[in-house]
């Protein structure tokens, strides 16, 4: 086949679009309440290390993901769920994202539960379709936050993250210094 053929066999074939692995779905978890406020700083008043997130949604093609609904939700720094071992919605929230497929919410560093190393929960509802996961802490910065007031009176968590019954190294954020807490980042790319 000469040059010129094959050149233009190629320049004729439709372009592919880029592909994005999916995030892990995980278990949304018994603790999900659709009705919790819409906003951004979740924290309440309530003592603990400040955590800023950042989250980007997209679809298998990379293309960032406009006007979806992105619920966080997590344990307090003594370990309890709001609705559920104490009353209130702390440290619960959502937010729709913006045309860059983002949201940020400000939020505390959570504390544990005898049976979980410490996690975040995130629901994604799209097109009428939604997807969970959780996400996950470095060990050397549960040490660092663990050690001070008020998480420092339980102590660091019973379980760690490689004997959480689903914990995964490809769930976990990468955390830096913020002021007195951290920031971090997350892609989610949804599945469907």
């Amino acid at each position: 086949m000469k040059r010129r053929t094959l050149l233009g066999l190629l320049l004729s074939l439709p372009l592919a679009r880029a592909q994005c692995p999916p995030t892990p779905a995980l278990t949304e978890g018994p603790y999900y309440l659709r009705e919790v406020p819409r906003r951004r700083d979740l924290r309440e008043g309530l003592p603990g290390i400040p955590l800023r997130l950042t989250l980007r949604v997209q679809d298998r093609t990379c293309q960032p993901l406009g006007g979806v609904r992105v619920d966080l939700w997590h344990t307090d720094a003594l370990g309890r769920y709001s609705g559920v071992n104490a009353p209130g919605v702390f440290c619960r929230g959502w937010q729709p994202t913006d045309h860059q497929g983002q949201v940020e919410f400000l939020t505390l560093f959570p504390g544990w539960y005898p049976s979980r190393t410490p996690h975040l929960h995130l629901r994604v509802e799209a097109g009428g379709r939604s997807f969970a996961t959780q996400l996950f802490f470095p060990e050397e910065v549960q040490r660092q936050v663990y050690a001070q007031p008020p998480y420092a009176e339980r102590g660091m968590p019973r379980i760690g993250n490689r004997q959480d019954m689903i914990f995964r190294a490809d769930l976990l954020l990468a955390l830096k210094p913020e002021g007195e807490g951290y920031g971090g980042s997350f892609v989610l790319t949804l599945p469907f």
